[in-house]
């Protein structure tokens, strides 16, 4: 089941269909297509960055991009582990910020881990049905039952939406959001 798992995973993954799920997501999403494209762009040389690492537990990383800022969320089996993988993100051009919320907990076992991907799609569900929040406007990460949620907001009303509907949430143990506010147009002049 795992290996057809991989396998269907690496499928869907394919250069054609991640462009098409690009370029679709960026046309919904308050960042728009040109910073979508670097977002996707920053995240494929951090996984190339640390994917040459020597680290034994690196598929339990998760990397998250919104506006050149990184969210590194996993487990990791030690603290060297978790430095070099930082280091590794600071070497890519057009990272703007890291947040490391990578945990060292050498043994983690498959039931938390599951867990925790259930959790994050019921999450991933409920924004995709609540009015007001653009789900394709943030990435969320469960881990060890914390929820992690980076992305920008279309203005102040979508980015308080979003904090206080995951705020309210009864099951969510402990929130981390980091939400940034779009830019509008003339701010740029």
């Amino acid at each position: 089941w795992l290996k057809c798992s991989i396998f269907l995973h690496l499928i869907s993954c394919s250069p054609m269909s991640s462009v098409f799920s690009v370029a679709a997501n960026a046309g919904i999403s308050s960042k728009g297509f040109s910073a979508s494209v670097d977002d996707t762009l920053i995240k494929a040389k951090i996984i190339k960055n640390i994917s040459s690492l020597d680290i034994s537990n690196l598929m339990d990383i998760t990397v998250s991009v919104s506006i050149g800022e990184v969210l590194l969320t996993g487990y990791v089996n030690n603290q060297l582990s978790r430095l070099r993988i930082v280091e590794s993100v600071w070497k890519v051009s057009d990272v703007n910020k890291v947040y490391n919320e990578i945990i060292v907990a050498p043994q983690v076992s498959i039931t938390d881990k599951t867990e925790d991907a259930i959790f994050e799609s019921r999450i991933v569900t409920r924004l995709l049905f609540k009015s007001g929040i653009n789900s394709n406007n943030y990435s969320i990460d469960v881990v060890g039952g914390t929820v992690y949620a980076i992305g920008l907001a279309e203005d102040l009303d979508e980015k308080t939406l979003f904090e206080s509907y995951l705020g309210d949430m009864n099951d969510i143990p402990k929130l981390v959001t980091i939400v940034n506010l779009k830019k509008k147009e003339n701010q740029n002049n």
